[in-house]
C-alpha cells in the first residue's frame, strides 16, 4: 500500500467516479483502475463498487476511506510541523463549533484568522458537542469549542467560561415577571429539546428530576435554527442560551429569560488532542480561540460569565 494508491482511492470516492478522478490527478483512467486494483488485491477485499450513480465504496472502502484521511492528515501535519520550524504559522486548521457558537463567533474567528495568521487556511465545522469530541479524538479536526467535556480519552479540555441558560418562549405568549423564571415554572409548559444524547438535554432533565417533576417533552430537534423556529411558531418552549437567539429577541419574535432557583448552566470548553503534537498553525489557532472567547466575555452580551478558579 503506497501513499499515492491512497490519494487515489479518496479521490474516485470523492469525486464518484474514475473519468473524473483521473482527470483531476492528471493520470490516466486505465492506470488509475490498475493502482485501485493492486490495493483490492493486497487488502484481500472490493473497495469499490460501479453503479449507474456512480462508484460507491463498499464498507470496507468506508472503512479505508476514514483510515486514509487520518493518515493524510498526519503526514501533512508532520510536514507543516517540521516546515513551520522556518516560518510564521500556514497550513489548514480545522475547527468544530456547536451550531449556537457558530452563531455567535465564526465571522470573529475567521476574520481575526485572517488578520493575524495569513497562512493558515480554515476549516470550520458545525456539529453537536457530542460529535465534535469525538471527531477531536478520531482527528478529524484539530480543535473544538464544545460544552461536553464528555468521556473521550485523550482530551484536553479547558474551561473558558460558564454560559447561562434561558427560557425561550414565543413573545405572543409571554407570562407576567421579570427576566428571570424560577425552573419549576416550566413544569407544565410545552417543550422542545434535543434528543436526549445531547448534554444540554441531560442539564435540563438532570434539573427537573432535582425539582421532582418530569419535564413535557413534545418535540425533540436536534437543530437549533428548527428549534428557534417552532418556538417563534409557538409550538413550544425551548432551553438555549441567549446568544443562540440575540436577533430573535431584539426582533421581538421570542423572549429569552433567565433560570433562577436554581440557575441553569453549562460550561464552555476549549478542546484539543492530548495525543497528537499540534503544529504551529494549530497552537496558533487555539489561542486565537481563547481570545476570541475572553474578548466576547468581556464585552458582555451573551449571558456569559466566568469559570470559577479552582
Amino acid at each position: 500500500m503506497t501513499i499515492r494508491q491512497l490519494q487515489y482511492f479518496l479521490r474516485i470516492v470523492e469525486l464518484r467516479s474514475f473519468s473524473k478522478a483521473a482527470a483531476y490527478l492528471h493520470v490516466a483512467q486505465p492506470a488509475l483502475g490498475l493502482q485501485i486494483r493492486k490495493l483490492e488485491e493486497e487488502l484481500g477485499v472490493k473497495l469499490l463498487n460501479r453503479h449507474s450513480r456512480g462508484v460507491i465504496p463498499t464498507e470496507a472502502g468506508l472503512l479505508l476511506r476514514d483510515h486514509a484521511q487520518v493518515i493524510l492528515r498526519q503526514m501533512e501535519r508532520a510536514k507543516l510541523s517540521v516546515a513551520d520550524l522556518a516560518g510564521p504559522p500556514r497550513g489548514r486548521v480545522a475547527v468544530g463549533l456547536t451550531p449556537t457558537l457558530n452563531l455567535i463567533l465564526a465571522t470573529q474567528v475567521v476574520e481575526r484568522c485572517r488578520r493575524d495568521y495569513p497562512g493558515v487556511s480554515l476549516a470550520i465545522v458545525d456539529a453537536m458537542s457530542e460529535d465534535l469530541m469525538e471527531w477531536v479524538e478520531n482527528d478529524r479536526i484539530d480543535v473544538a469549542l464544545s460544552y461536553n467535556p464528555s468521556a473521550v480519552q485523550g482530551l484536553v479540555c479547558e474551561t473558558l467560561l460558564v454560559e447561562d441558560l434561558c427560557l425561550i418562549g414565543p413573545a405572543r405568549k409571554r407570562k407576567p415577571g421579570g427576566d428571570s423564571v424560577s425552573f419549576t415554572e416550566i413544569a407544565d409548559l410545552p417543550m422542545i429539546l434535543p434528543s436526549v444524547s445531547s448534554g444540554l438535554r441531560s442539564i435540563a432533565e438532570a434539573a427537573a428530576h432535582s425539582s421532582g417533576f418530569d419535564l413535557n417533552v413534545v418535540l425533540e430537534i436536534d437543530s437549533v435554527t428548527a428549534m428557534k423556529e417552532m418556538v417563534v411558531n409557538g409550538v413550544g418552549y425551548a432551553i438555549l442560551p441567549l446568544g443562540a437567539v440575540k436577533r430573535e429577541v431584539e426582533e421581538g419574535r421570542v423572549t429569552a429569560r433567565r433560570f433562577d432557583r436554581p440557575t441553569l448552566s453549562r460550561n464552555l470548553y476549549l478542546a484539543y488532542s492530548a495525543k497528537r503534537p499540534p503544529s504551529n498553525a494549530t497552537t496558533a489557532i487555539r489561542e486565537l480561540l481563547r481570545g476570541v472567547v475572553q474578548d466576547n466575555l468581556d464585552r458582555g452580551g451573551w449571558s456569559w460569565r466566568p469559570a470559577a478558579v479552582s
